[in-house]
């Protein structure tokens, strides 16, 4: 789902600014209880900071621990979505100290784990029951110096969404794993094909225009960037040339983005990440009329590696400043470990914590043609390690949506980018 990001070196300033602030305050500032609560005899109280479109399986990890631990109780506060990273600096600005924060991606905790804002959570990782060969690089990605400051949560891989109703219409066989050249094609096949309404090929977000590239694990911080060019210029292609797929500044008007439209049947291929099945399931549980959909792999990019998909993970993290960093990686270690694993899958949450049976429950609970395939693909990170690659990503986002918009010619907005990310890492 797309995320408005805000500013991010101003951010990092109101982090850095906020970690100021709460060194400086008073131990007793906390209070273990609020006024008029009732504190379970012989638990310690912890703060855990996430989104609210989180909620639902949080409440359900929460209600478990807290069952069943004898020293622990969570309190969850969720922040919305939009502007959690604008809210959660306010938060450590006031000198709160909430003892867990859920991160949205790994250079958010290489960067407040680099301005001391985690926890070193490697001492109790290894003193733990957790296998941190499950996690694969999504824990790779976020160790500074060998050191471990934050835990992979959730990840996310892209998908390819699928309206059967319009492939059984229109006698095509249902995507399998293709190129992304086969899947303009079919885009191409699809489009305008309803004589009474509007209706496309694809949908396409803007904000990853480099997704292709990343299949060939090329990053906005490489030296040369030729592939993400190529895919640049695929996009443009499917937005302005091909008019296939929704550009820009259309997609602007059916934002949401674009999941009733798909619902509608005005869209024929809906590329996006898993958490796309749960929205569409929710949406259907409010609406009369839907359309039967399934999911493919994301299109190949000319020499990936079969299987090859682009993924992300959310993590979770300890507070430098909680004053129960015990208590606080116990619920950690429960969420991101086998326990919570399984809890997720039932909820259509793809853990990070790699197990059979979070795979077994998965699969029960998204009944899929190729559900197979989301635990079994070759995931690229969606981002890199650097420290500023949100930095980075924005930067990049921007000039790409100049290019795609027809402001810039490719070469100018590549050229702006350059400049703009060299001058950003002196």
């Amino acid at each position: 789902m797309k995320r408005k990001r805000k500013a991010p070196a101003l951010l990092a300033l109101g982090i850095s600014a906020a970690l100021l602030l709460a060194s400086c305050g008073k131990d007793g500032d906390r209070q273990d209880t609020e006024p008029g609560e009732i504190q379970p005899l012989g638990k310690q109280k912890i703060i855990c900071y996430d989104v609210t479109v989180s909620a639902p399986y949080m409440e359900d990890l929460v209600s478990v621990f807290n069952a069943q631990s004898s020293t622990t109780e969570v309190e969850m506060r969720y922040l919305e979505d939009s502007d959690y990273e604008d809210e959660i600096a306010r938060v450590l600005e006031s000198g709160e100290k909430p003892d867990i924060l859920w991160l949205r991606q790994p250079s958010k905790s290489n960067r407040m784990a680099e301005a001391g804002g985690l926890y070193d959570l490697s001492d109790m990782v290894t003193r733990s029951s957790l296998d941190i060969s499950k996690y694969g690089q999504s824990l790779d990605i976020v160790q500074l110096d060998e050191r471990i400051y934050s835990l992979p949560f959730i990840q996310n891989i892209w998908l390819l969404f699928y309206n059967k109703d319009i492939f059984d219409e229109l006698q095509l066989e249902y995507p399998g794993q293709m190129t992304w050249e086969e899947y303009a094609q079919l885009a191409v096949k699809i489009n305008g094909t309803d004589p009474d309404d509007v209706r496309w090929g694809g949908y396409l977000p803007i904000w990853v225009p480099n997704l292709g590239a990343l299949e060939l694990g090329e990053y906005l911080y490489d030296d040369e960037l030729p592939a993400t060019m190529d895919f640049l210029t695929f996009m443009d292609r499917l937005y302005n040339k091909d008019h296939s797929h929704p550009n820009p500044t259309e997609m602007e008007e059916i934002y949401a983005p674009g999941y009733d439209t798909f619902l509608d049947g005005k869209i024929g291929m809906m590329i996006n990440g898993d958490w796309t099945i749960q929205i569409l399931q929710n949406l259907e549980a409010s609406r009369t009329e839907n359309c039967r959909w399934d999911a493919a792999p994301l299109p190949l990019t000319n020499g990936a590696e079969a299987g090859t998909s682009i993924g992300s993970n959310s993590y979770l993290a300890v507070y430098s400043q909680s004053r129960y960093p015990e208590n606080a990686f116990e619920f950690l270690e429960f969420c991101c470990g086998e326990e919570g694993a399984s809890i997720l899958a039932a909820r259509y949450c793809f853990p990070s914590y790699f197990t059979e049976s979070g795979r077994e429950n998965y699969m029960q609970n998204v009944d899929f043609a190729q559900t197979g395939f989301f635990f079994d693909a070759i995931l690229q990170n969606e981002e890199g390690k650097h420290v500023l690659y949100q930095d980075m990503r924005d930067i990049f986002d921007r000039e790409a949506t100049s290019y795609l918009k027809g402001e810039k010619s490719l070469d100018q907005a590549m050229k702006d980018y350059m400049q703009t990310r060299n001058a950003l890492q002196k």
